[in-house]
């Protein structure tokens, strides 16, 4: 399938559905948990790709009588359902523009990134269309609104006041591979979120790579994914596959608190093949192996995103899969999705030794038709790759990257595309991913941390994932964040500050804590990336990402250690900052 998909690249899942559908009509297309039996046992509606792509065809009818139609903006806020798979591929039947934003930033966060969007239309669960009248999720959507799953919403259509006859000869969206076909928002953690704009070329170009990170190509059969990422929910599909829907209550569970008992079952049930999650779901699921023995032999691949993915989680979790089956991690942005990967056996043998030294973190190698470069680090704009100076090997610098995958613009947003984008010399946009790292000897990339999250000390610049893999190597720490407290006696000077979150909080006493921080900043001391680090404060829960409860919320992070710092090293402009009260002990 991957060699075909989306001729002339338009992203068309509806016709790759319908095909399947001619082929192979009885294949599953979604299997869904649908309770339990009297004895416990878990029970699963499964749905043929015959059903799901006359579902399809007969809503995408309704969706152009409503005016939901080719380049119309339409919010999709609805988690993985068979009804959310109807109603997504028959958006892009019609060639609509989907617009992906996480509710997890917040309620008012998400109304204040839709309203700089000209957002016609919504698609969403109950709850979701209660979040659009109560915090003004962009317009109100009198004729354009969709209400998947539930009782319904008032004013808004339901999937099934949208079926209409299936005509004779399906209409195709009148679209070309420059027309867009997704924005999908950034969360914001390092400034504003910004609108990715990906055209139908980049989107499918998108599919191609994770076809390829997936290993589609290595599954005898038709591949069975689980989608535990809403954005990624069609992935499965676009394989002309099986897609199980996840155990997840995405609005109440976030993936921290996702059951890794009730996954495993699903998958096992199932025979997922394919797994991508945040590295929070799968260090919980690595701990059913390590800890319990349990296996998941269905499983090919499992892909850790959105957050670094560390030795701890990738052993027990490649013990867990089947024969051949293997971990890796995928490192990307938003807006290039993704542009390396790491195999997991290679990064357990030979750079993991390397990162908990201080040698940054490896992502891996660049992905089929992904181009890499270091270039010095620069605040301002970088108009084109000739106002860029190119850096060695082995030195650290800012990353950019170039794909036929890569977002190579923002919704709306010149200022964002001129700060973010460099253009190439043959006309090419260069991303600028936002983090600094350096290329090796074997062509891998190594990531030492956001641009913005570096500290400027006394000893130099320091980078976050240069110098917490040496704490979090102790057995006793569960991780660290590194963060930069404003030194009152030394402006534009910070002093470094790790904060340790402990495996066990409880396992020590005063005096075992007294003890331990003594020993971290002493094997700190050995090591010439924390050898400026003499601040460390224990903290019960590091913040994390609202998205995948896995990368560290630095900006909160600070505002605590600030609070947190002897009295002599607090800046008193610090602590009475907007937000300083909302830190986390």
């Amino acid at each position: 399938m991957s060699s075909t998909l989306f001729p002339g690249d338009i992203f068309d899942l509806a016709e790759i559905t319908r095909e399947v559908a001619s082929r192979d009509p009885e294949r599953d297309a979604v299997i869904q948990p649908n309770g339990r039996d009297a004895n416990g046992k878990r029970l699963y509606r499964k749905h043929s790709y015959r059903e799901f792509s006359s579902d399809i065809e007969s809503v995408a009818v309704g969706l152009r009588e409503i005016g939901i139609a080719e380049r119309t903006r339409t919010v999709f806020l609805a988690p993985p359902s068979y009804e959310s798979c109807v109603v997504g591929l028959a958006l892009t039947r019609v060639g609509a523009t989907l617009v992906w934003i996480d509710p997890g930033v917040g309620y008012l966060n998400v109304a204040e990134r839709l309203n700089r969007l000209n957002v016609e239309a919504f698609v969403g669960i109950p709850v979701a269309h209660l979040g659009r009248m109560a915090f003004g999720w962009g317009k109100r959507f009198t004729s354009k609104a969709i209400v998947v799953g539930g009782p319904g919403f008032p004013g808004a259509h339901t999937v099934a006041s949208l079926r209409r006859p299936i005509p004779a000869e399906i209409r195709r969206a009148s679209v070309t591979a420059e027309d867009p076909a997704t924005i999908m928002y950034t969360t914001g953690s390092t400034g504003p979120a910004k609108p990715a704009l990906y055209r139908n070329r980049e989107l499918s170009n998108v599919f191609r790579a994770v076809h390829h990170t997936w290993r589609f190509s290595e599954i005898e059969g038709v591949p069975i994914d689980m989608p535990v990422f809403p954005a990624f929910f069609a992935v499965g599909l676009s394989a002309g596959g099986t897609i199980v829907i996840p155990p997840i209550d995405f609005v109440r569970q976030k993936p921290a608190k996702v059951n890794p008992r009730a996954l495993l079952e699903v998958i096992n049930d199932c025979g997922v093949q394919t797994l991508f999650a945040s590295p929070v779901i799968l260090e919980n699921l690595s701990k059913l192996g390590r800890d319990e023995g349990a296996r998941a032999p269905s499983m090919l691949t499992a892909v850790g995103g959105g957050a670094p993915l560390y030795s701890h989680v990738i052993g027990p979790l490649q013990a867990m899969l089947g024969v051949g089956g293997s971990v890796h991690a995928d490192y990307g942005a938003t807006e290039a999705l993704p542009v390396t990967e790491m195999p997991g056996p290679e990064a357990l043998e030979e750079t993991y030794p390397a990162t908990a030294r201080g040698a940054g973190l490896c992502v891996g190698y660049p992905l089929p038709r992904v181009s890499l470069k270091i270039v010095a680090i620069d605040e301002e704009p970088i108009a084109t790759l000739a106002d860029a100076r190119e850096l060695p090997l082995g030195e650290v610098g800012e990353i950019i990257a170039r794909g036929p995958h890569i977002s190579p613009m923002y919704a709306d947003d010149v200022e964002s595309t001129d700060k973010n984008k460099i253009k190439g010399p043959d006309g090419e946009i260069w991303h600028r991913l936002g983090d600094a790292g350096y290329l090796d000897q074997k062509g891998r990339l190594w990531v030492c941390g956001r641009l913005g999250h570096r500290i400027t000390s006394a000893n130099g610049l320091m980078f976050p994932l240069m110098c917490e893999p040496i704490f979090d190597a102790h057995p006793a720490v569960r991780q660290s964040g590194l963060v930069g407290v404003p030194n009152s006696a030394k402006p534009g000077v910070a002093i470094p500050v790790i904060c340790v979150e402990l495996a066990d909080p409880k396992a020590h006493s005063k005096a075992q804590l007294d003890a331990l921080r003594a020993e971290l900043l002493s094997m700190a001391a050995s090591h010439a990336s924390t050898r400026g680090i003499s601040h460390l404060i224990f903290h019960k829960k590091l913040p994390v990402d609202p998205r995948h409860n896995s990368k560290i919320e630095r900006p909160a992070l600070a505002l605590w250690a600030a609070k947190h710092m002897p009295a002599e090293h607090r800046s008193p402009a610090l602590l009475e900052s907007p937000g300083a009260s909302q830190s986390v002990g």
